[in-house]
């Protein structure tokens, strides 16, 4: 029913809702919906063209994979495969699961101590999110999960994952050297590329050594560079770099106790290669031999390449680096494809399932999560 009222000398209409008993401005709240319309559209645009980069690299990625590829030869290839090493590959994901949550929970000591059960939820979350969304906001998903379930600082939180990145790409740096100089002999560039992975870590290793030992002065010598020798780049992307590394130098704390850095950095190696481990038996599984070398590369390129663009569960860039690398090994590319496809299954399924379920234990929503990436790519 509609009621005109004349306040003034201004017309007001006014929408009664007898159900509810709610009195609407009906102009006002045609122009509101429409606005908000509009945003949601806006948004959605934008989410669709961030998604471009991804798609385009995970397209890449499946033509090299699948052009020398007969699918017939794939299907046959899986349905003979040696199921019988199914509950090993299960072990082995328990495993560098539990180990990256040991690794978390030691550099969170120092901010909030923590048992492995406290912090694999919101890591599990985190990966599960990895899995669904895109723009690659598992560690901003698992940052935000535990700050709210824990109560615990999310910049500290942060610190702590940025952290992480430092000592993984540490231990891919050496798996790739040890897995390109253990191998076959490989052409001379490859050679060269192991020799070249060695003295990268090397450096990097002696500047986190440093930067753990004189955190402030590396944070002012860093921002002074910034300012005088990136002056070409946005200011707000210079000021991102410095607060990344602050970040980082936030989880410091960690290293300066022997026994929680020495706990990290087993961890950090031992969980890659138990990665490595599982491409390896996915291999096998599909009858390669004499890759377990080739594991370590490919365990390596895979964590490189997947900082890229890439879609939800890194679908096609997995499979494109299983050929990149084994097609150096001779391996064949219908045994690559489905062995790529075997490994990919076992990181994706029981890994969003998990993570789900750790989701409805915390008592958020799948809405919560989405609200992070909202947030996030909206800044």
């Amino acid at each position: 029913m509609t009621r005109r009222f004349r306040p003034g000398n201004q017309n007001v209409v006014l929408n009664y809702e007898r159900p509810t008993g709610r009195m609407i401005r009906v102009g006002h709240a045609r122009v509101c919906e429409s606005r908000r319309s509009m945003g949601d559209g806006r948004r959605r645009s934008w989410q669709l063209i961030k998604l471009g980069p991804g798609l385009l690299v995970a397209g890449g990625c499946l033509w090299l994979a699948l052009r020398d590829v007969d699918r017939t030869m794939v299907v046959a290839r899986l349905s003979s495969a040696n199921w019988a090493l199914a509950p090993l590959m299960a072990l082995l994901l328990l495993v560098f699961f539990w180990l990256k949550a040991w690794r978390w929970r030691l550099l969170l000591e120092p901010v909030s101590p923590m048992s492995v059960r406290d912090v694999a939820g919101s890591l599990m979350i985190g990966f599960m999110a990895n899995n669904i969304l895109p723009a690659h906001l598992g560690e901003l998903v698992r940052v935000h999960v535990l700050g709210r379930t824990h109560d615990v600082p999310r910049a500290a939180v942060l610190s702590t994952v940025v952290l992480e990145r430092l000592f993984d790409l540490l231990a891919i740096l050496a798996l790739l050297g040890v897995g390109l100089l253990s191998g076959p002999v490989l052409p001379s560039r490859y050679q060269q590329a192991a020799v070249t992975l060695a003295v990268a870590t090397c450096v990097l290793l002696a500047a986190a050594v440093t930067f753990v030992c004189a955190a402030d002065r590396c944070l002012r010598i860093f921002e002074w560079v910034c300012n005088r020798c990136l002056v070409f780049l946005p200011q707000r992307w210079r000021l991102g770099l410095v607060e990344l590394l602050a970040s980082a130098a936030g989880g410091l704390v960690a290293l300066k106790r022997p026994r929680l850095a020495m706990g990290i950095v087993a961890a950090s190696v031992v969980k890659w290669f138990v990665m490595a481990l599982m491409v390896w038996v996915s291999l096998k599984t599909l009858g390669a031999v004499d890759v377990f070398a080739a594991s370590l590369v490919v365990v390596g390129v895979i964590a490189v390449v997947i900082l890229l663009p890439a879609p939800p569960g890194y679908v096609g860039v997995i499979q494109g680096c299983f050929s990149v690398v084994l097609a150096m090994y001779a391996v064949d590319p219908n045994v690559t494809v489905a062995a790529s496809v075997y490994y990919h299954l076992w990181q994706y399924v029981p890994v969003t399932l998990v993570g789900l379920w750790c989701l409805h234990r915390s008592g958020l929503r799948l809405r919560d999560v989405a609200g992070v990436q909202t947030d996030a790519q909206s800044g």
